[in-house]
């Protein structure tokens, strides 16, 4: 009895493996967004907190090198709110690219795995046939032994 052997095993295997490192791609690219939104929080936060503490010098006189530095951090801190926002697209790109990646590596697979199935089903349809005129052929034997007795 023959066994079944697909010749593309190894390409489709391949593809299997390409397809769970494009998952982790995916995964990874998901994190770095997480991780780029919640630096804009944390940097949001900071320019919360420091304009409640600017708030509390409305009123009072303020040295010209304290209003200065103050103002300094609020740019500082808008301008690199500015950039982690421009990080959040970039990530959020890597993502959307990752998962076409994925999409892509993912339907070769599955068309490879149909090609495997669709293979496979074929063979076990010849082997069934061969099967069947084996057992046909072992039926007309013996009927055609036992024919004499019947005469």
């Amino acid at each position: 009895m023959q066994k079944f052997e697909f010749p593309l095993e190894r390409l489709l295997k391949i593809r299997r493996q390409q397809e769970r490192l494009a998952e982790l791609e995916v995964m990874r690219a998901i994190a770095a967004v997480d991780a780029a939104k919640a630096r804009v929080e944390e940097l949001r936060e900071k320019l919360r907190r420091h304009s409640e503490q600017m708030t509390q010098f409305v009123g009072r006189t303020l040295s010209p090198h304290e209003w200065v530095a103050g103002c300094d951090f609020s740019n500082h801190l808008g301008q690199s709110i500015t950039q982690a926002l421009k990080e959040v697209g970039l990530a959020e790109q890597r993502v959307a690219e990752a998962s076409a990646k994925r999409t892509e590596v993912a339907s070769e697979a599955e068309a490879m795995q149909s090609l495997r199935d669709q293979q496979y089903s074929q063979f076990k349809q010849e082997l069934q046939k061969f099967d069947q005129e084996r057992v046909d052929e072992a039926g007309l034997r013996r009927w055609l032994a036992s024919a004499p007795e019947r005469e």
